[in-house]
């Protein structure tokens, strides 16, 4: 589209203009003693189909053997068209792949994967500290450890040290848009656990640690998508890992997945809570008998 006005207007070949269509299968016939490469595309409507070459009716079929288009029109449902590889690239400007699993799309294998999930919330006042930008809040958003103890066995990138995939999904998009509140741009950096800190797992790392030293990783940018998304390289050790907004005060809930090759230890920091039961006891005994001296008075 070039502008917003041709959102879901319809070409003279029966696309939808700004329609988000599905790749559902990829074939290739026998033309005339010929290759060809099609694609099958879905229309999420179910109707208003492509009418361009390689279509229903169109006279490309007739070069193609008839158990050969039977094959074929059998597993096509309405909605559904066929196209040419060469006019897909044509007419579509954007292709997005949902990977099922973490390896990489040139992997020759599945691989075990080990996966961690967290849920937080960036509360304002609180927890929503903002990025490295902000040093004085920084060091409030929440934070998650993962302790990384053995390396990749196979490293496909030719570097040893452990891989490590995190995804940071915002929560309830479609119900804060009803709202009129946009995504929150997002992102996060994970940072080495100081040597006085490892072995620990309910300490939160404050300003002395987070602003002296440089992240191990991060994100590549921070974005307002609900999901960003990133593969990291790093050697054993503790790491913490930061999801934070990008400005401060800015709420939200938040899903953190850690996906790693390796078995690896993952869990939320938190702060060491100190507290002296016998001064609350105390002073929860002084509020009771003032009570009490107060309803003696009002019965005086």
């Amino acid at each position: 589209i070039s502008s917003s006005r041709d959102t879901e207007a319809i070409t003279s070949q029966k696309l939808v203009k700004g329609h988000a269509y599905s790749i559902t299968a990829a074939q290739q016939v026998h033309h005339l003693g010929s290759l060809v490469e099609l694609v099958r595309i879905r229309n999420p409507w179910g109707q208003v189909e492509w009418t361009g070459a390689w279509s229903d009716d169109s006279p490309e079929w007739t070069g193609v053997q008839p158990e050969e288009r039977r094959r074929l029109d059998r597993s096509a449902d309405d909605g559904e068209f066929w196209m040419s590889y060469r006019d897909f690239l044509r007419h579509f400007s954007r292709l997005d792949i949902c990977n099922l699993t973490p390896d990489t799309l040139t992997s020759d294998h599945v691989g075990r994967w080990n996966h961690a999930e967290f849920e937080g919330v960036w509360r304002v006042g609180s927890t929503a500290g903002g990025c490295r930008n902000y040093p004085a809040t920084f060091s409030s958003n929440p934070q998650f450890l993962i302790r990384l103890q053995d390396v990749d066995d196979d490293p496909h990138d030719g570097e040893d040290g452990c891989t490590v995939l995190i995804g940071l999904m915002q929560k309830d998009a479609r119900r804060e848009r009803r709202f009129g509140r946009e995504l929150n741009t997002i992102g996060f950096s994970v940072y080495e656990v100081p040597d006085q800190y490892k072995g620990r797992s309910n300490v939160h790392l404050g300003p002395d640690v987070l602003l002296r030293s440089a992240p191990a990783a991060r994100s590549r940018t921070f974005i307002n998508l609900r999901e960003v998304c990133d593969r990291v390289k790093l050697p054993p050790g503790d790491f913490v890992i930061v999801p934070s907004t990008y400005e401060p005060h800015r709420r939200g809930s938040f899903v953190l997945r850690v996906f790693t090759e390796k078995r690896a230890h993952s869990s939320p920091m938190e702060e060491d809570v100190d507290a002296d039961i016998q001064q609350v006891s105390h002073l929860l005994d002084t509020r009771a008998a003032s009570k009490d001296e107060l309803r003696t008075k009002r019965l005086e």
